[in-house]
């Protein structure tokens, strides 16, 4: 266990002292702020070693501080859009500052964006223009919109996901030996919705006129957010932030030592959500990452499959110190439990298509050659370094995408070329490519490795 992420574990309530002094001061309360811990470690620094005291005492209370002047602002935006939808049903407030709110608190207050589920998203997306908030992300999914007013994101929801593993199965994840293709089975995850009738209905917390979920509903809600961020692999969010963000973990342990924690309620509603997998899931990650499982469910043991892109699942090993830093994953230690290039098993072949990967100095560049024809309506591409990558679409004729490239461009011949700045002689990279038709639906889709160790291409179909 490195020094970083030993402090780390102790901030969040693992009994172990920290005892290397080995570390990089900046690096360490820059994975403070990125785990929303400095509450914590402010409370955890009397009982812990001098040096870590005389090292880190002053930076620690400043970013505290920090944290509950950024609280009250949150709570003074809450309030407002509450009296702003005047007789509308008040937002529900989940994660964030809401379990420092719940339990009185505030060595628990951490704050990221606002998120609330709304009872009926337009007349509160009409509410906050009229507050001066800009959308500055369009709805998706369960997302309504993200509206963002002096340094103040607000992140509206339809409704919160459960997710689960549904049609996953463990004899599914084992690719064939020896085989060029892994066809593998479309299996689709689970998905219950926790609506806001659903937070209200159990009854809920109000300071103020923030509005909280009772800590059963909040324990959930925090299992299946951790448990969506720890399967899903896609790098698309592009955003460095570790898949285990360990004050989510410690405020599971602090809602169920809340005197309104009700166990058999609990029982109830993970059985109602399904939550099963996820609550499982927190509780695997909280024994191994902090000693001990809170929760009234038995800790699952894995593997746990993880998401690489689409409905394509793979059960790659997991390593505890990395899922605490903001490295992603390591293309290198996925491949092996690939087997090499995967096709879902859609009923519909994946068009020939090629991929291109050739570097040139620190620049690596990807060219994916698609189809002269085909009938799908979109068509869609994935190239992933684990630390970073994109996603591009292709549809109409028009080409965009999201991500780290420097460039992606549409050259003749239907093929999309893009180009990073990677440093480093050689490495991995997946690369893959989907088709949908007019809904949407997806149609097929392959993933697969490729490879540069020089200016030559690499690569495959």
């Amino acid at each position: 266990m490195g020094a970083i992420t030993q402090i780390l574990r102790w901030a969040a309530g693992a009994d172990t002292l920290p005892e290397n002094e080995d570390f990089d001061d900046g690096l360490l309360l820059d994975l403070v702020g990125q785990h929303a811990l400095s509450g914590r470690l402010e409370r955890c620094l009397p009982g812990g070693p001098e040096w870590l005291r005389r090292r880190l005492g002053g930076p620690v209370v400043a970013m505290h501080a920090d944290t509950l002047a950024r609280a009250e602002a949150h709570m003074r935006a809450v309030g407002r859009i509450v009296a702003a939808l005047g007789e509308q049903p008040p937002p529900v407030l989940v994660k964030g500052i809401a379990t420092g709110l719940l339990t009185g608190d505030k060595h628990l207050l951490r704050c990221g964006d606002i998120d609330l589920v709304c009872a009926d998203g337009g007349p509160l997306i009409e509410t906050l223009p009229r507050l001066g908030y800009k959308r500055t992300r369009a709805p998706f999914l369960h997302e309504l919109g993200e509206f963002t007013r002096a340094g103040v994101e607000i992140d509206v929801h339809a409704y919160l996901p459960v997710p689960g593993y549904g049609a996953v199965r463990d004899a599914d994840l084992t690719p064939p030996e020896h085989a060029r293709t892994w066809y593998q089975p479309r299996r689709a995850p689970s998905m219950h919705a926790i609506s806001h009738g659903r937070l209200v209905d159990g009854g809920t917390v109000t300071v103020g006129r923030v509005t909280v979920p009772d800590p059963c509903l909040l324990a959930i809600v925090l299992c299946a957010h951790a448990f969506l961020n720890f399967t899903n692999m896609w790098s698309l969010s592009h955003r460095a932030k570790p898949y285990v963000k360990l004050a989510e973990l410690a405020d599971l342990h602090a809602l169920v030592q809340h005197e309104a924690f009700d166990t058999q309620r609990f029982l109830a509603l993970v059985a109602e959500l399904d939550a099963w997998d996820a609550v499982r899931w927190a509780g695997w990650a909280s024994t191994v990452l902090l000693g001990r499982n809170p929760l009234p469910v038995p800790a699952g043991t894995g593997p746990f499959p993880r998401c690489l892109w689409w409905d394509f699942w793979a059960r790659p090993p997991v390593d505890e110190e990395s899922l605490l830093l903001p490295d992603w994953f390591d293309v290198a230690a996925v491949i092996p439990a690939l087997g090499g290039r995967i096709e879902l098993d859609t009923g519909r072949p994946a068009p020939p298509w090629t991929v291109e990967v050739r570097r040139d100095g620190d620049q690596v560049t990807v060219t994916v050659g698609l189809p002269q024809r085909t009938d799908a309506a979109t068509e869609r591409g994935r190239v992933d370094f684990g630390a970073s990558g994109t996603e591009w679409i292709l549809s109409g004729g028009e080409l965009s995408a999201v991500g780290c490239h420097d460039t992606c461009e549409l050259l003749s011949g239907r093929r999309v070329r893009l180009r990073y700045r990677v440093p480093g002689a050689g490495g991995e990279v997946l690369v893959g490519v989907a088709e949908q038709d007019a809904s949407g639906a997806l149609l097929s889709a392959v993933l697969c490795p490729a490879t540069w160790r020089s200016a030559d291409p690499e690569g495959g179909r």
